[in-house]
């Protein structure tokens, strides 16, 4: 291994990946079969996330999570004509793996087993006890929606959340695309029927990640201003909605992730469209999220009854998997949303978690 890759590897795996942007493709190829650095590559990011976990290093754990999300912005990104023979995925999917297994790691170690273990093997009892499970959570009927928002909530407070939305809406057509695959039947109709309403039924004008750009460009969200505030705990929801989402051994927990998403996005997004109206900002900006009010009900819907309850009834043993999703989903959006509470209201953690 040369000294370059050493000092970049001493700076860490982020500096290293970084790195992999500017190489050839025969660089690549040397670097891929290269199995030292390959190695040592995967002990940098092993040893970053023990310290972002089991050190509790808010600093590593922000640096694993812009690692991963770089890799992901990778997965999500069309390819240039004259990167076609760069071959990064070898490496990149070392780095990920690591990292992956490292955050499910820590998000599985919060879930108490019986919490996701006691279900009906029933299709049908199984939606009713996940529901119960969503609207039981903290998560389910948060403040910042509907208290801080609702009653009180400043253009600046709409800024600012919509700037932490970046880590999912952009990319959920294409997370709904890929978890197609393989998949048959009335399930995969469901989710196809979903991801044909993001594509705004063929009309282009309607295609929300368009309308989603709309609403960010209205409220003065722009590049920077992302970039600037954009936090953590926002970082860490996009990174898992992306592995669970692209990786296909994980398909029965993003089915419960991707079911919560859906189920409480109705009620927070009222909130949001209550308060643009009641603040007088344009109208163009809210046309993304008064269309989901009534979208999301109905996908919610569906998406219980025509992917969770045939999946449980065909195979009760997904039923742990679809509820592990769902309380990932849950928790971590607590953390979010807990975080973006305490900025918009100035307050420390603690005071805004007594309250969640």
């Amino acid at each position: 291994m040369s000294e370059d890759w050493k000092t970049r590897l001493a700076e860490g795996p982020l500096s290293a990946v970084r790195a992999l942007e500017s190489c050839t493709a025969g660089e690549l190829t040397l670097l891929t079969e290269n199995y030292a650095f390959r190695g040592a590559l995967a002990a940098a990011c092993k040893e970053l996330t023990e310290r972002a976990y089991a050190g509790k290093d808010r600093t590593a754990l922000a640096e694993m999570h812009e690692l991963l999300a770089l890799i992901y912005d990778r997965d999500f990104s069309g390819v240039v004509i004259g990167e076609v023979d760069h071959e990064r995925a070898p490496l990149l999917r070392d780095v990920a793996a690591i990292l992956e297994a490292a955050m499910l790691g820590e998000e599985t170690a919060r879930i108490d087993e019986e919490t996701v273990t006691g279900y009906p093997r029933s299709g049908t009892e199984y939606v009713r006890w996940l529901k119960n499970l969503v609207n039981d959570h903290p998560a389910g009927r948060h403040p910042l929606y509907h208290e801080h928002i609702e009653q009180r909530g400043t253009r600046e407070d709409l800024r600012l959340l919509l700037a932490q939305e970046t880590s999912l809406d952009p990319r959920f057509d294409d997370i709904l695309a890929s978890m197609q695959m393989g998949r048959t039947g009335g399930e995969k109709m469901e989710i196809a029927a979903n991801y044909w309403d993001e594509m705004g039924n063929g009309d282009a004008e309607l295609v929300h990640t368009s309308l989603f750009s709309q609403a960010l460009e209205s409220i003065g969200a722009d590049p920077a201003f992302i970039r600037d505030s954009f936090m953590l705990e926002a970082g860490i929801c996009g990174n898992l909605s992306a592995c669970l989402g692209l990786a296909r051994r994980h398909y029965y927990k993003a089915v419960g992730y991707f079911g919560v998403t859906e189920y409480l996005a109705p009620r927070r997004f009222r909130c949001v469209v209550d308060t643009w109206r009641r603040l007088g900002l344009h109208e163009v900006g809210i046309t993304y999220h008064d269309l989901h009010i009534g979208i999301d009900a109905g996908h919610a819907s569906g998406w219980f009854k025509n992917v969770v309850a045939p999946l449980v009834d065909g195979d009760p043993l997904t039923g742990r998997d679809i509820a592990l999703g769902a309380m990932i989903r849950l928790n971590t959006s607590q953390d979010y949303l807990d975080e973006l509470l305490r900025r918009m209201r100035g307050r420390s953690p603690v005071a805004v978690g007594a309250q969640a």
